[in-house]
């Protein structure tokens, strides 16, 4: 579902999963400046039914979550719509590990900064060679 605008921007429909209220909402206030469009979901339970619902270019999602974890939500996503692009993100490097294993096409390890989940997200279309990446955080202004 990506809308071509002008000067080849593209702007994308995401879905943020995070059981941090204030996490899902900071991520959801930098995806709207970046230009894109975004749900927020509490879990990975809330996160399947609006995937059932509407189309997404980008999941970008949290590994440690109740009901539905990251990991099981990754799995649906790429059983469901291989299309959609899957990026993972925890501050435990074995769950992000996990979370590659179970179809995230990039993991973000917490805490990441705004460089790092903006190149995730409009970098999506980047060969399959370079698919998996953890990012190392930064100094820069952190999510997480």
């Amino acid at each position: 579902m990506i809308i071509h605008t002008m000067r080849g921007f593209h702007a994308m429909k995401l879905l943020v999963v995070d059981d941090n209220p204030d996490i899902l909402q900071i991520l959801c206030s930098i995806i709207t400046l970046f230009g894109h469009g975004v749900d927020a979901a509490g879990d990975g339970l809330e996160a399947i039914r609006l995937l059932q619902q509407d189309r997404y270019d980008v999941v970008v999602t949290d590994a440690d979550m109740p009901r539905v974890d990251g990991i099981q939500l990754c799995r649906f996503v790429k059983a469901q719509r291989p299309d959609i692009h899957i990026i993972g993100m925890s501050g435990d490097l074995s769950a992000l590990k996990e979370m590659e294993n179970a179809g995230a096409d990039f993991c973000l390890s917490k805490p990441f900064g705004l460089d790092e989940i903006r190149s995730a997200i409009e970098n999506r279309f980047r060969a399959s060679s370079s698919r998996h990446a953890f990012a190392a955080g930064s100094s820069e202004t952190r999510a997480g």
